[in-house]
């Protein structure tokens, strides 16, 4: 065999090897690796799942204001001054849950995106020990988490692990969203209810599921018989599913689920009655939503409900711009209430005291919420 084919071969077997061996170590970085969801850190079972896709709410010129909104801690500032950083301009997904009645822990927050874990536990080691409470940093499972170790009762504690998600729960709650991000028990993404009720509303940079457990059913029944409602159709809703779809059009779509046929299409029609009545009210039309609850398309099949609209950017804007105004308005509002207030002048013959009726401020939990 001649010199140059010999070389031509033994270039092409080394080739071949470096090519294969290339590719096995892709494919093994891919399984090691995946990327972390929202719903792989929500345990399964909950009552509610929202998710948002930050990304495509910033690039959204008609949601994007509410992002670009700065945000401040009570008492303390900006995040920015506070921390160094804001910790969500690296994110670029949220998820929102609500557990189950019976489960502690009043909710469950998920962050992913680009996340420095350090940065993030020591920013809210800041903030407690600038409300005067004490940091405490710990390691379960794979994540750190940081909680105020002055508090009385178990507050809400943060989360967090080398590539993410950030979790944000208390008590038992968050213990199983570990469990749950970590693939020790079932999470969100296996439940049939909720991802059923998610593709039947449709995709959506925004998503909103519900599913009532039986408890929770027999609750609303026994609400509506107290109410003097018996036979509403609405005790036949089991759950729920929405979605805002971002486009050249701004999307909005819900579906009702139902235990049975009947009683849906019973609903669907109390549904259209308010609509209508709703679209001709002055505080509808001055928020500038008349126009467009009377598009509002509803409509029952089989044991569903479905409502759709969609708006143009201009319109999906001003809703926002209200919405923001309408935060802010109720922000001053609750100003007044926490500021201090000037004991009314006693009467003549009263003796001065030198007592307080205040008694002592309720335990805040890591972001100062009473």
């Amino acid at each position: 065999m001649q010199t140059r084919t010999r070389n031509a071969l033994v270039f092409a077997a080394t080739a071949a090897v470096v090519v294969a061996a290339v590719a096995w170590l892709w494919q093994k970085r891919e399984v090691a690796r995946p990327l972390p969801g929202t719903l792989d850190a929500i345990p399964e079972g909950a009552l509610l799942v929202a998710t948002a896709d930050l990304g495509a709410l910033r690039r959204s010129p008609s949601f994007a204001p509410l992002l670009s909104e700065t945000r401040e801690i009570p008492g303390l500032g900006k995040v920015r001054d506070v921390c160094g950083f804001d910790p969500m301009a690296g994110l670029n997904e949220l998820g929102v849950a609500v557990p189950a009645a019976g489960e502690g822990g009043d909710f469950g927050l998920v962050a992913s995106g680009t996340i420095d874990p350090d940065a993030l536990l020591a920013c809210a080691s800041k903030v407690i020990e600038a409300r005067g409470g004490r940091s405490v940093v710990n390691p379960i499972g794979g994540f750190r988490t940081v909680r105020d170790a002055s508090l009385s009762t178990s507050g809400a504690e943060i989360a967090v692990r080398e590539g993410g998600p950030v979790l944000l729960g208390a008590g038992s709650y968050l213990r199983s969203m570990i469990d749950a991000a970590e693939g020790r028990v079932p999470s969100a993404r296996a439940d049939s209810d909720h991802t059923k009720l998610a593709a039947e509303a449709g995709p959506g940079a925004l998503r909103v599921t519900v599913v009532l457990t039986p408890e929770q059913r027999r609750t609303l029944l026994e609400e509506i018989a107290l109410s003097g409602a018996q036979g509403s159709p609405a005790a036949s809703v089991v759950g729920l599913g929405l979605s805002v779809s971002i486009g050249e059009r701004v999307g909005l779509s819900a579906v009702v689920a139902c235990d049975a046929a009947a009683p849906c299409a019973e609903l669907a029609t109390v549904f259209e009655g308010r609509r209508v009545a709703q679209a001709d009210d002055m505080l509808v039309r001055l928020m500038g939503l008349g126009p467009i609850l009377s598009r509002l398309e509803i409509g029952a099949k089989g044991p569903r409900i479905s409502a759709r609209v969609d708006m143009s950017t201009d319109e999906a804007t001003e809703l926002v711009t209200r919405v923001i105004a309408l935060r802010a308005a109720a922000g001053r509002q609750r100003d007044p209430v926490d500021e201090p207030r000037e004991p009314p002048p006693p009467p003549p013959t009263a003796a001065p005291t030198s007592s307080s009726s205040a008694g002592p401020a309720p335990d805040k939990d890591v972001f100062g919420h009473r």
